[in-house]
């Protein structure tokens, strides 16, 4: 038994928001309601936090479908096998209790409900929302006015994996290597922003544009300094591409 109200005590910031059950809790099948109840809403709340990383999946990867489709299979599989992971694990928490007597059920649910919020916030943490940075605007010189200016728009904003393309030195002479980044290779800003860029003598303008498509230029006149900013038209512009072609 002491287990089972240590299980309550850890779990009292989810019993706020969970049934009734959980309102007055005194020894015995209070106990058990109030674990049922944890587990429901625990439960509740990891299938919305599930819902939710496979729709970021699908918005963030609207330009490469089959990308997030890949991602959409791992969660799947990830989700599957953790709720095996959790099934098969609570039960060894009440082994020192007779089983399907409360005691031991609500053992299991509060292990249930712990396991559920811990999955719930780590699915929460993964690809997570740009702090709702909206599209700045479809029209592209505002949008790139706008992701010059920002480090969340970038981040929002981008094509993931990013395309990068630069100039290496290399025997007999420099050549072109092209990778892609995922986030955690990514370094922000990628874009200098207005004060940067007067300080270092740089021009952003817009090289070209047609349809859904769009390439921005950052150079340094008179000199070879040249990066470029290939960015395609879905619901908002995204970074598809970067081409540093700095010696």
């Amino acid at each position: 038994m002491r287990k089972v109200l240590l299980a309550l005590l850890g779990l009292l910031p989810m019993a706020a928001q969970a049934e009734d059950a959980c309102k007055e809790v005194t020894l015995g099948v209070s106990v058990y309601r109030c674990s049922e109840s944890e587990r429901k809403a625990a439960d509740a709340q990891l299938n919305v936090s599930y819902k939710k990383l496979i729709a970021r999946f699908e918005s963030q990867h609207r330009i490469n479908p089959e990308q997030g489709k890949v991602f959409m299979t791992m969660a799947r599989d990830s989700q599957r096998a953790w709720l095996k992971l959790r099934d098969t694990n609570c039960p060894l928490e009440a082994t020192d209790i007779e089983p399907g007597v409360e005691a031991s059920l609500t053992t299991i649910n509060f292990c249930v409900a712990r396991m559920s919020q811990e999955r719930a916030a780590y699915l929460d943490g993964i690809v997570p929302d740009e702090f709702g940075v909206s599209c700045p605007s479809t029209d592209f010189n505002v949008f790139l006015a706008s992701f010059a200016e920002n480090s969340a728009v970038q981040r929002a904003f981008i094509q993931r994996p990013l395309q990068f393309l630069a100039t290496v030195d290399a025997e007999p002479e420099p050549r072109l290597e092209k990778r892609a980044l995922e986030d955690k290779q990514i370094k922000y800003p990628l874009m200098p922003d207005r004060a940067h860029r007067e300080a270092e003598g740089l021009t952003l303008s817009i090289k070209e544009r047609s349809g859904d498509t769009a390439t921005a230029i950052l150079n340094k006149p008179d000199t070879d300094y040249l990066v470029e900013y290939r960015f395609v038209l879905g619901k908002c512009w995204m970074l598809s591409e970067v081409s540093d072609f700095a010696i």
